[in-house]
Order: structure tokens, then C-alpha cells, then sequence
């Protein structure tokens, strides 16, 4: 009996001691992880304990792919990166791209209603919600990248900003789609004759729509998600979207021709909820407002470092980039297109922008 009493005793130690051993192992095994995430952390800039310590977490959504090079995400991401190094840490952003927060109707409706923090909307799908915005969706008003950003940037771009307000919404800054070209599946178009019957995927604003119309278009008003099945079903012949667009979701494999035709040039804009917005601290704002500015001017520099890197490596691909388009003739079919939108957008917006490019 005392034998049997001793050995369960000497397992009993043996077992105590195992567990003692693999308590010590783990425990050094844990020092030695916690080491290593230590240097992670500082090798990164100690931005991962920053979002862990975050008092603040907010999402910010877009329609396209969060892929690098796509002028939604890089406004994005930008901002979210500027925020947390501003704040050291204390608002985080997270970016949810690939229409995780909803279309963009659904998330302008969202921050309205303070069920979405932020997004960045696309200019055209935004004026259906503040008139003034549809200022920048005129066809053809822009002749370069660097015209459209003094515009925005200046007294003009920032009395339309200040209109969302209005709204429920805060718009902060001014980003680049870039110029609208026209993405037709077997195609080409060089002068308006080549667009006559044409059905042409289209967001649904009145400008767009009605330019189509002048231009005897076949207007297609179609969520971005139904887009790409659109096309390979051919329910519709093309859609109008910025290079960067083009290239970074895949277009080459589907279209066969981009025609730079350029007729819309698309601003982006980062938006925030306004009941989201007004629970800020006024220097949390301000933060917020400087951080939306830097962000769309480095995904405007971002869109010209790469733009004809694109067309390259697409005409690559086997898609056809016709250049020779005939812009002047569409200008001529449009006649006083613009006299015909200063109702619907307002005040006294059309002259003054007129008035602006020396028009």
C-alpha cells in the first residue's frame, strides 16, 4: 500500500514538474514572440499599437477594388494614413473598399441618416443629392488636370463643398478620378456620329443623362456592381470611366477599345456623416479637413505618375487607346448645352465657372 501511495506521489511530482517545464517553455516562447511584435511595431512606426489604442474607429467606403494605383482607394487610404499619424493614433479609419458599405446612393443616404461614418463619393453620384455639385459634371469644361484642380482647390471647388452642409453631410476635400473616356466593348469612337445608338452604362444624374441625350446616346443608368456583367453579357456597349478605373478593375480583359474622349472629368470627394462630424473636437475637425486636402492632392499627383504607364501596359494587354479623337465636334453638337443647366444646378455657378476659364 505504501509502495502504491508512492508512486502515484512520484508521478504526481513527475507531472507537476512537466507542467512547471512547458509553463517555463511557453512562457519563454511568449517573451521571445512579444520581442519579435515589439520590433514589428517599432519597425512600422508603432502604428499597430496606435490603431489597438484607438479611441475612436470609424469606416470609411468607396465602390471600386482597394487595389494600389485606384484613385478611390489611394484617396482613401491616404487619409486614413494622415489621421492616425495626426492624431497619434486616437482616430483610426478603417478603408473599406469593393462597395462593403453599399453603393454610393446607399452610403450618401448612410451619412445622412448617420448609419455611415465616411465615404468617398464620386462627384457625379453626389450631385443627385446636393444640385450645386452637378457644376463639375458639365461635359467638356475642363481642357487638363491642372485647370480642374485650380478650380476646385479655389473659391469655386470650395463654395460647392460648403453646400453639402445643407445636407447633412460634411465634405472635407477634393480628390481626382480623373477625365472620364469612353470603354466600348468592339467600338471605336472618334467623333459623335461613332456614339449614335450606342448603349452607354451611365450614372444616374441629370447632366449625364442629358448630355447622352444631346449626343444620341442610348443611356444606361446601372449600379457599378452590375457593370462588369453588363459588359460581358452585352446589355450594354460601353460605360464611361477615368484610365486609372479602366486599369486597376480589369477592363482590358473585357473592352476591347478606350476612347479618350474625355467628355466628363470626375472629382472625388471624402465625405463624413455630419452627426459623426459635429462629435469631433473642433482641432479633431480641423485634423480631419487638412487630412482630406493632403489626400486628394496626392491622389491627383498619384493619377499623373501613372496614368501613361497604364495606357502602355493595357495597349499591352490588346487594348486599342484611340487618341485621334475629335473633340471639337463634340463641343459643336452640344451647342448651348450649358445655358441649359444653369436652372437645375443653381445660383449663379455657371458663370462664375465660365467666367473663371475665361468662357
Amino acid at each position: 500500500m505504501k509502495k502504491w501511495v508512492s508512486g502515484i506521489l512520484l508521478c504526481a511530482a513527475a507531472v507537476s514538474l512537466a507542467a512547471c517545464g512547458n509553463k517555463n517553455a511557453s512562457s519563454g516562447e511568449g517573451t521571445e514572440k512579444a520581442a519579435e511584435a515589439g520590433e514589428s511595431r517599432d519597425s512600422l512606426g508603432g502604428q499597430q499599437e496606435k490603431a489597438a489604442n484607438a479611441s475612436k474607429v470609424y469606416q470609411i467606403g468607396f465602390t471600386t477594388a482597394a487595389v494600389e494605383d485606384d484613385p478611390y482607394y489611394v484617396f482613401a487610404k491616404n487619409f486614413s494614413d494622415i489621421v492616425a499619424e495626426r492624431t497619434g493614433g486616437g482616430i483610426r479609419i478603417d478603408v473599406m473598399g469593393g462597395g462593403q458599405l453599399g453603393q454610393e446612393g446607399e452610403m450618401f443616404s448612410g451619412m445622412q441618416m448617420g448609419t455611415t461614418d465616411m465615404a468617398v463619393m464620386t462627384n457625379a453620384y453626389a450631385s443627385g443629392y446636393v444640385p450645386a455639385s452637378g457644376l463639375f459634371d458639365l461635359p467638356f469644361i475642363f481642357k487638363d488636370n491642372e485647370t480642374a484642380a485650380n478650380i476646385l482647390d479655389g473659391e469655386i471647388g470650395q463654395s460647392i463643398l460648403k453646400e453639402y452642409d445643407n445636407y447633412g453631410v460634411k465634405a472635407l476635400g477634393w480628390g481626382e478620378g480623373g477625365f472620364r473616356h469612353l470603354v466600348t466593348l468592339n467600338k471605336a469612337v472618334r467623333e459623335p456620329a461613332d456614339m449614335k445608338g450606342l448603349k452607354i452604362r451611365c450614372m444616374e444624374t441629370e447632366t449625364y443623362l442629358a448630355t447622352y441625350a444631346a449626343l444620341g446616346v442610348n443611356a444606361v443608368p446601372m449600379a457599378w456592381s452590375e457593370t462588369i456583367t453588363g459588359l460581358q453579357q452585352g446589355t450594354i456597349d460601353g460605360l464611361d470611366i477615368p484610365v486609372s478605373v479602366t486599369y486597376s478593375n480589369g477592363f482590358p480583359d473585357i473592352a476591347k477599345y478606350l476612347n479618350m474622349t474625355g467628355h466628363f472629368y470626375s472629382p472625388l470627394l471624402i465625405c463624413v456623416s455630419g452627426e459623426v462630424f459635429d462629435a469631433l473636437s473642433p482641432e479633431e475637425q480641423q485634423i480631419l479637413s487638412e487630412a482630406a486636402v493632403e489626400a486628394g492632392k496626392a491622389c491627383r499627383e498619384n493619377n499623373a505618375r501613372v496614368e501613361e504607364q497604364m495606357l502602355s501596359e493595357m495597349e499591352e494587354q490588346g487594348m486599342t487607346v484611340v487618341r485621334d479623337v475629335d473633340l471639337a465636334a463634340f463641343r459643336e453638337v452640344l451647342g448651348d448645352f450649358y445655358e441649359s443647366r444653369k436652372e437645375a444646378i443653381g445660383g449663379s455657378y455657371v458663370d462664375d465657372l465660365m467666367a473663371a476659364l475665361g468662357e
